[in-house]
């Protein structure tokens, strides 16, 4: 029984019945098998090698010898069965031939049921080589997708600038599958090469030397196979580029989608991710135009070697009965598979080297060598840095040039200076990022192991996940110590306001969160890590000046106080505290000692510092600490439900709706009236066409067999090669049509889902993740592009030929109609109960992809964190638990189908069985002669084939359908409303002019369910004044901002510029009038030019005159393309304040009448700063500005200052109206 259970798939079985009560749940699905689980691979991994494309593939399927070995023997075993059903042929059409007497028909009956069980037990062997394969690809994609991920992990930060995150997460998906499927592509090679020796050894036993000129041909044309795959290789690298190209696009727009929106860029990311998608689909067509030809040209040939053979038979004057034809037949029709699906498996394991090159590549990218064996002793540890220089690759002068510092154990060290002096890049040698041009840096005291680090970014490092996993970042840590992490890292407030407390999750890249925020929870996160070294980089920045004051006291000179600091900061009130600071210009240490002695020995320092006198300020008193009663409750806040930002994906459920089926089928063709008729009655038209003309060509043999001496061997051979030229022709004009209605399909759908999401509102992408989206513009995409055109034609061909073969049978044998039917039943029942899991297996299976992508995508961005914080191995752990969860999902989908397809060769053998049975009679009792029952037993055989690969392919629609299932749902997202009130009359083309800005009653809340967050708020802003906007966290600062850029609608109210209603205002016009300098500056790969203007509206100089204003002319004209440079993704090879000086050029380049600056020289020195404050008073002289503040300074020489509080203005007064206790209660 247990052979049994093995051999039919029995253990699924169970599932089956389940979904025939219920839509079945994740919970529901089949267990995965230890030896699939990616933490459990059971492979020597020796074997493995990673020295070529030819040496990984193939060195893949000898270690992966437990599944390929028993794939490989079950397709040989399906191979001889299907090599006997050709015996069997000539031996029951010779014995009809000869006449079925009373003593023969047991012998015809006995040789028609062996065919039926040759076919039944072939397709049984069949469905356990794909099991076995599948299981191979399972393994393969373990262990490269582990691969990558380890190695990712440990990616030099050159090699993170040079590879995008785009392209990085192809490795692992494309590339990735397309390895994976080699072992089955290596299988089907196998069994095509035995086959064809089979079909050619048989052929000489049955026509003799005829056969040479059959093989002669096979020799003649065997180059074609080595020329199309070298130009397969060419075009599936080229199409792959330009994916890949267009995935980087869109991955880093929808990374900074709100600088596209600030700016109405949705049109330049449009056409930029268009232009590449017409590459990609270009490179395409020639691609599958090219899988076409070379699929009908080996088809050609095996029409061509059968002719050959069958004409040269007849010349040697040789006879061609029914028996020699329909063997000859039958034996060709093995070789329609292997030759047919040739081009598609050469297509396939070009696909596998291709990717083997490319995740090769990547894997030989530079790794950095820091160990993960950390001390053990909780001791402080010191540095020594002497005679330290560093160099990029390729610069010419150091980055760090003869650094010599000396940091005691438990001291604290603060490293100053300008822009770009190489302050963040003392950081990185002090992490092991990047090695020394010379010199050393040595931990002191020298013991084994690295010391216990805490890094914390400029850009904090936010993981979408909850909060307290965010804050525990894999560390075990008790209640007290997350009460005094909060408490250390002025987070007691904010948690008390998020209704989820702990469990609060946090979108991607902290979307909930303030700057100031994400800085706190960062260092709450360093506090917990318990380190022995902190290396902070301008933490901060983001926070206002009274919370700046309390993490100083209370961590980084508090609870840290025992702990070696090395901060690198632009905040120099507190200069005075630390026992170090050094000053670093244009990377060499200017001076280094005590605060004091530095301002007396350091010209440069005390220059620098005294223009800090003058932005800056003084300091501020230091707000009390919570009363126990503010403090936060962990009881509280662990327990509080948890809140979620992220929406789950959405899953239908049930049968695909028709009106799904209807939106593919509709891009298939224009938008005529007649068009998409016309359009599928052409593709039904040439599907028959395809179908029926095959069939022209046997019955026309089967005819000649009756009637040889009414015909001329060689003519009547000649007329079969004719209307075999007509099979081809017609067949290419099928498959084309499809192929060209296939593109245009994906073409539209792309389209269309392009422009649904780059006009849909800001909140979608706060609560969608980016790795969601772009599974979208990627995966989906491919299945409509690569897929569905093939799935549908395959489809409409097998219904055909399942049609043709029951009106074939039942036009000869009618009786045959009581068989049919009931098996037919049986069948229907079948794929009935194994539809309805199979479709919902494959949404879990589809939906379970992207967080395996995201959480790769997400680890990316923080790789510097998570080694600093010695968390490789837990992020590891993170991915096998996604990775084995995708894992189960595939598996049961591969289980479902194994189960189905197991059980169809059932229901064609017991067709073929019948219908032997059926001629055997008829041709006893005379009503049949050779030639029709060779014709009837041919179409009988592949009767269950078609059956079988019908309904896969139709499953497999059905499962690529929930692709267009997604891209529906992405195609009709609700949109941004360009004017939600039309003027009377146009709107002038030269507003806003002035720039004054009225505020009326504006109340807004972001969703309808939601409380109001702005209640009513009124003022009013005059033409080019500056003004503050000040609150606490939470007040409504940034609601309001979103307002002005109609990121969210008003409830109630107004906002006018110019005494126009901002609703009236095509949205484009309106954010094109508007700039913005946000907090954390934003930019895309390209060139330094076409990050200022990415519409080329401005001159060289005008660009040129921003990049002066901003302090980044100089920098600028030193690189060698000067502004043309490369800017990496998300500028990740320039220092944060360089990318917020090229922000602010961005803005001035705009010219527009109102500007909007939120704390946007938080990131820069206090040097720039003051030249940035000048040139903001200057070149924005009579522009309207508002102004976020988190300091006094930003706000101190405003118009005035506007207050808000709990959603409402609290007061409207002049910076000089107010008392310094005020306005620091309000910047909190």
């Amino acid at each position: 029984m247990n052979f049994f259970r093995r051999l039919l798939f029995t253990d699924v079985t169970p599932l089956v019945k389940l979904a025939k009560t219920k839509n079945i749940e994740e919970s529901d699905l089949l267990a995965l098998p230890q030896e699939l689980n990616p933490q459990h691979i059971k492979v020597d991994m020796q074997e493995i090698s990673w020295k070529s494309p030819r040496a990984l593939l193939f060195s893949l399927i000898r270690a992966l010898r437990d599944f390929t070995r028993p794939a490989y023997i079950w397709y040989l075993a399906s191979s001889v069965l299907a090599l006997l059903s050709p015996v069997f042929v000539n031996r029951f059409i010779g014995t009809i031939s000869a006449g079925v007497t009373a003593e023969t028909l047991p012998t015809a009956l006995i040789y028609g049921v062996a065919l039926g069980l040759c076919g039944f037990l072939s397709g049984l062997c069949m469905q356990h080589y794909f099991f076995n394969s599948l299981k191979a690809y399972q393994v393969t994609t373990n262990i490269l997708n582990e691969r990558l991920f380890k190695h990712s992990l440990k990616l030099s930060q050159k090699s993170r600038q040079k590879n995008q995150v785009g392209d990085i997460v192809n490795h692992m998906s494309s590339d990735s599958d397309n390895v994976s499927d080699f072992p089955m592509v290596f299988g089907d090679l196998i069994s095509a090469s035995f086959l064809i020796i089979g079909v050619v050894a048989m052929l000489f036993y049955y026509i003799g030397w005829s056969a040479l000129a059959a093989l002669a041909v096979l020799f003649i044309l065997a180059p074609l196979t080595n020329y199309v795959a070298k130009k397969f290789t060419h075009l599936d690298e080229e199409m792959m580029e330009h994916r890949d190209r267009r995935v980087t696009l869109m991955t880093q727009a929808m990374n900074a989608i709100r600088v596209v929106k600030y700016f109405a860029w949705e049109k330049s990311v449009a056409k930029e991710v268009t232009e590449v998608r017409e590459k990609e689909l270009t490179s395409r067509r020639r691609l599958a135009k090219a899988e076409v030809v070379s699929s009908l040209g080996y088809l050609a040939v095996s029409t061509l070697v059968l002719f050959v053979a069958l004409a040269v038979h007849a010349w040697r004057g040789e006879k061609l009965d029914a028996a020699v034809i329909f063997t000859c037949i039958s034996l060709f029709g093995l070789l329609e598979g292997p030759f047919g699906d040739l081009s598609r498996l050469i297509s396939r394991a070009t696909n596998a080297k291709v990717g083997a090159r490319r995740i090769l590549d990547y894997l030989n990218e530079d790794e950095v060598e820091i160990s993960t064996e950390e001390r053990t002793d909780g001791a402080a540890v010191g540095l020594q840095m002497q005679h330290f220089s560093l160099r990029h690759d390729g610069a010419v002068s150091d980055v760090l040039h003869d650094v010599n510092v000396h940091v005691p154990a438990g001291s604290s060290l603060a490293i100053v200076g300008p822009v770009g002096a190489g302050k963040s890049s003392l950081l990185m040698s002090l992490l092991g990022e990047v090695a020394p041009r010379e010199g050393s840096l040595q931990f002191v005291p020298e013991m084994p192991g690295r010391p216990r680090m805490a890094y914390v970014p400029q850009e904090a490092y936010i993981v979408n996940t909850s909060l307290l996993e965010n804050l525990q970042f894999g560390e075990e840590v008790s209640k007290e110590e997350l009460r005094r992490a909060l408490h250390n890292s002025c987070l007691s407030r904010d948690l008390k306001e998020w209704s989820g407390g702990l469990r609060t999750e946090i979108g991607e890249k902290g979307v909930n969160l303030s700057g100031g925020q994400k800085q706190r929870v960062a260092l709450a996160r360093a506090f917990l890590r318990k380190p022995q070294i902190v290396l902070l980089d301008d933490p901060l920045s983001a926070v206002d000046a009274d919370t700046e004051n309390l993490l100083c006291e209370r961590l980084i000179f508090g609870a840290w106080k025992d702990v070696t600091r090395i901060v690198v900061t632009h905040r120099l009130e507190h200069l005075a505290q630390f026992d170090q600071v050094i000053y670093i210009q244009h990377g060499r240490v200017q001076g280094q000692g005590t605060f004091s002695e530095l301002v007396k020995t350091c010209a440069p320092f005390a220059e620098f510092y005294k223009e800090h006198g003058k932005t800056q300020g003084e300091g501020h008193e230091v707000r009390p600490a919570e009363t126990a009663q503010e403090a936060a409750s962990i009881n509280t806040e662990l327990e509080a439900k948890t809140t979620r930002v992220t929406e789950d994906e959405d899953r239908e459920v049930g049968a695909v709706k028709g009106s799904v089926y209807w939106d593919y089928i509709s891009s298939l063709g224009g938008d005529g009236k007649f068009t998409k008729p016309l359009i599928l009655a052409t593709l039904l038209l040439g599907a028959t066409a395809a179908t029926l003309l095959p069939l022209a060509q046997k019955a026309w043999l089967s005819y000649y067999s009756g009637h040889q001496t009414e015909w001329v061997a060689l003519t009547a051979i000649g007329i079969y090669g004719l209307i075999g030229v007509l099979v081809l022709v017609g067949s290419l004009l099928n498959h084309l049509f499809w192929l060209d209605r296939g593109i245009r399909a994906g073409k539209n759908m792309h389209d269309k889902m392009l422009k649904s999401v780059l006009s849909s509102p800001v909140r979608f992408f706060d609560s969608t993740p980016v790795g969601r989206i772009i599974q979208r513009f990627s995966r989906d995409v491919e299945s409509v592009d690569v897929y569905l055109q093939w799935s549908f034609d395959s489809a409409v061909h097998c219904a055909l030929q399942v049609i043709v073969s029951i009106v074939l049978i039942l036009g000869l044998m009618p009786l045959m109609v009581f068989v049919i039917a009931p098996v037919m039943a049986l069948y229907y029942v079948l794929q009935r109960d194994y539809r309805r899991p199979a479709r919902e297996v494959k949404r879990f299976d589809s939906v379970a992809r992207s967080p395996r992508y995201a959480h790769f995508k997400e680890s990316l961005q923080g790789l510097v964190v998570i080694r600093s914080f010695n968390k490789g191995p837990w992020f590891m752990q993170n991915f096998y638990a996604k990775l084995s969860h995708s894992n189960r999902m595939f598996y049961s989908h591969v289980m479902i189908n194994r189960w189905f397809s197991s059980r169809i060769p059932l229901v064609g053998g017991l067709i073929s069985m019948a219908t032997a049975v059926g001629v055997s009679l008829s041709a006893y009792y005379g009503v049949m002669d050779a030639g029709t029952a060779g014709l009837v037993t041919l179409y009988s055989l592949s009767f269950w084939g078609f059956l079988n690969w019908g309904v896969r392919i139709f499953a497999d629609i059905e499962s690529r359908m929930t692709s267009i299932e997604r891209l529906k749902f992405f195609s009709n997202l609700p949109g941004e409303v360009s004017v939600l009130k039309p003027l009377p009359e146009p709107l002038r083309p030269t507003w806003p002019e002035f720039g004054e800005i009225s505020v009326e009653g504006l109340k807004v809340r972001y969703a309808s369910h939601l409380p109001q967050v702005l209640k009513g708020i009124t003022f009013k802003v005059e033409a080019g004044s500056r003004v503050g906007i000040i609150g606490r966290t939470g007040s409504g600062k940034s609601t309001f901002f979103q307002s002005l850029f109609r990121f969210i609608e008003a409830e109630e109210g107004s906002i006018s510029i110019d005494g126009v209603n901002t609703a009236s205002v095509p949205l484009e016009k309106l954010r094109r009038s508007l700039a913005i300098i946000p907090q954390d500056p934003t930019l895309f790969m390209g060139t330094i030019r076409n990050n200022l203007d990415r519409y080329n509206e401005y001159s060289d100089d005008e660009v040129m005159g921003a990049l002066k204003h901003a302090s980044m002319w100089d920098y600028v004209q030193s690189l060698p393309d000067g502004m043309n440079s490369a800017v990496s993704e998300g500028g990740l090879n320039l220092s944060q304040g360089q990318r917020q000086l090229l922000c602010l050029a961005r803005a001035l380049l705009t010219k527009a009448r109102v500007i909007v600056m939120d704390e946007a020289t938080a990131s820069v020195d206090v040097q720039t700063d003051a030249l940035l404050q000048k040139v903001i008073r200057t070149s924005f002289a009579g522009v309207t500005m508002l102004i976020i503040a988190h300091r006094l300074g930003t706000i101190a020489d405003c118009d005035q200052i506007v207050e808000i509080s709990a959603g409402e203005v609290k007061s409207i007064r002049r910076p000089t109206e107010f008392s310094q206790e005020e306005i620091e209660e309000s910047l909190v």
